[in-house]
């Protein structure tokens, strides 16, 4: 995050500094980025509710705005609090002149009561401002109030929501904390992903949070996040932010940093919703897997060991179901118990027989039987290539997960970019004792010296060995690097 982003901030001041274009403010600067305050009300609210909104006459508003884009080219915008009907239009006017993520907190009213929105508005900003914002951050009676419905269950959560996206509106993140549960689950759908992104509710009550995640969700954007990573490091900060708030007043005041992230705080995320709350409970791998050669044949198994591998894959595609059993029956036979085999993607044969593990990509668990591999008594290893996709891998709980690509690699076409060895270095630290890290993607013995340095306890490799004038003395090399 070398380039300080600048962030349209539209909403209401919250005299007593808890919610609102205050809290916006906080998070959006802790994000590295500069706040541009653009001020839609002056509110009357306290712990007992929103009294008066004191919206801001549109000319003062518009006249505000163009101080603000004066001198800034703005990143992002945030949409908080919307007062009238004329502030509503004024704002649609602005998103015109911006072609940059929009991120709408719909606030109909204060959570802890008072005054609520006009019905025009309400009407406005689901006919005009839907259809031209990146993401609506509605909690579930506000979700209810925008569809004109009398309560949303569960159930109906997943169609409600995707039905608002079929009227036009590019993606919605519905935040499930009101909800009667132990987990805080929120729904995302942009009509084409789908997840329930959850965490344990904590007992702290803190106000402004529902600001807080939108404005931390907007600051990621601005610096480039894919909007799946932004909702999943935003769903930490927010977390770690209320297990650290500190009372004051009638308040449990939320905590701004952007101290390291702890893994207590990362959401877990998962598709159908009856898995909320369950992970499986796979065998445990060594913390420190070593170097970890991924080959295409049994061949490749035999000659591997025999130097002294004691971790490796077999990634066998494109050949017929009779030659894919055969290999792995072969491979399962060229390793001892002293062996982590994997077998890739095709868990039923290694099931069957009896390999060590199997690694899985992440399209991969949409079909595996999951509970059939723990109930065998494997290990899984699962891919990640992002923080979405750790919080995939967290839900499962796996044995080992995977990271890449480090490096470019020519060995898979991939559509992410490198993660580089600060990323390696950050989940080592991130995961520590509880998930053994494997960084992959463009590995040889320079890079792999380089990345012992930090901390992660094993890197695998394809072309490194396999394509080595002299595999014996690479393998040799790579071995002796890790010691």
């Amino acid at each position: 995050m070398d380039k300080k982003p600048a962030v349209l901030l539209i909403g209401g001041l919250d005299p007593q500094g808890c919610a609102g274009l205050t809290a916006d403010i906080q998070a959006v600067t802790t994000h590295n980025c500069h706040p541009v305050p653009l001020t839609t009300c002056l509110t009357e609210q306290t712990s007992r509710g929103l009294t008066n909104f004191g919206a801001l006459a549109k000319d003062v508003f518009m006249g505000q705005y163009q101080s603000c884009v004066a001198d800034f080219e703005i990143a992002a915008i945030k949409i908080g609090l919307i007062p009238s009907i004329e502030i509503a239009k004024c704002i649609s006017q602005i998103i015109d002149q911006h072609d940059v993520p929009v991120i709408l907190d719909p606030v109909l009213a204060s959570t802890s009561g008072g005054v609520s929105l006009d019905d025009d508005v309400q009407q406005f900003i689901v006919q005009d401002l839907l259809p031209k914002i990146t993401l609506l951050t509605p909690n579930l009676p506000e979700l209810a109030q925008l569809t004109k419905t009398v309560e949303i269950t569960s159930q109906q959560l997943a169609s409600t929501t995707q039905n608002l996206v079929s009227k036009g509106l590019n993606a919605c993140l519905v935040k499930g904390g009101h909800a009667e549960s132990n987990w805080a689950s929120d729904y995302f759908s942009d009509g084409q992903n789908s997840f329930y992104c959850y965490q344990e509710k904590l007992a702290n009550n803190v106000r402004g949070t529902g600001c807080v995640l939108a404005s931390s969700i907007t600051s990621q954007l601005a610096h480039g996040q894919d909007i799946r990573d932004a909702i999943v490091l935003a769903k930490a900060y927010v977390y770690q932010g209320i297990r650290q708030a500190k009372a004051l007043g009638e308040y449990n005041l939320f905590n701004h940093t952007m101290a390291e992230m702890q893994l207590q705080d990362l959401p877990k995320l998962c598709y159908d919703p009856t898995m909320i709350g369950s992970q499986f409970n796979f065998p445990s791998c060594p913390n420190r897997l070593g170097i970890y050669p991924v080959v295409d044949t049994s061949d490749w198994i035999y000659k591997l060991v025999d130097e002294g591998i004691r971790t490796i894959q077999l990634r066998i595609k494109d050949v017929s179901n009779d030659t894919r059993r055969a290999e792995i029956k072969k491979a399962v036979t060229h390793c001892d118990d002293s062996v982590a085999f994997f077998v890739n993607d095709y868990w039923q044969i290694a099931i069957k027989e009896n390999a060590y593990g199997v690694h899985l990509g992440q399209e991969d668990l949409h079909d595996a039987k999951l509970i059939e591999i723990e109930q065998a008594g494997l290990r899984l290893g699962i891919s990640t290539h992002s923080y979405w996709e750790l919080a995939r891998a967290l839900a499962i709980n796996p044995s080992y997960i995977a990271l890449g690509p480090v490096f470019e690699t020519t060995s898979k076409q991939m559509p992410f970019s490198p993660q580089g060895i600060e990323r390696v270095k950050l989940w080592t630290k991130l995961l520590g004792d509880n998930y053994p890290l494997v960084a992959i993607g463009g590995i040889n013995q320079q890079r792999a010296e380089t990345l012992k340095q930090t901390g992660v306890g094993s890197v695998a490799m394809i072309s490194a060995i396999t394509q080595a004038d002299d595999y014996q003395k690479a393998t040799r090399d790579l071995i002796n690097c890790w010691k």
